[in-house]
């Protein structure tokens, strides 16, 4: 491929991620409100008691939130009322971090077009021969005709 064919195409490569950089920095920067760092989980639990539905297979709802606490997993107990305000804050929250791994995935590729467009547009520097009988580091006009 051409040197001008493949900086046209990498100048678009560019240009296109830049673009879609920007879309998604937006769409980052709207986010609103408190995000939940962690994991929203539904569980099945049984209650023990003897004459229970959750003895024949039908178990228990309980919801709990999962983050991680100096390295460990620690699961907190969400009450009923709670359940949709912190399912939306933790959903929120990996909205936003899926956009940010995006973010750095774009930025990875438009890095990579800017190598391509300067390996494209780079060229080797070739000295010119010296003329003969020209000493080094002296120019025409400063010779001495004999």
């Amino acid at each position: 491929m051409a040197d001008r064919e493949r900086a046209s195409q990498a100048r678009r490569r560019l240009l296109e991620a830049a673009r879609a950089v920007v879309r998604r920095c937006e769409e980052l920067a709207m986010e609103r409100g408190p995000l939940l760092r962690g994991a929203f989980q539904l569980r099945g639990t049984r209650c023990g008691k003897e004459n229970c539905k959750c003895n024949v297979g039908e178990l228990h709802t309980t919801a709990v939130l999962v983050v991680s606490e100096d390295g460990k997993r620690r699961s907190y107990y969400v009450r009923g009322p709670d359940r949709p305000k912190v399912q939306q804050r933790v959903e929120r929250y990996q909205r936003v971090r899926a956009a940010r791994i995006k973010v750095n995935r774009l930025i990875s590729e438009a890095l990579s077009a800017a190598d391509e467009l300067l390996e494209a547009l780079a060229e080797p520097h070739v000295p010119r021969p010296s003329a003969k009988g020209r000493q080094r580091g002296q120019s025409r006009q400063g010779r001495r005709k004999s």
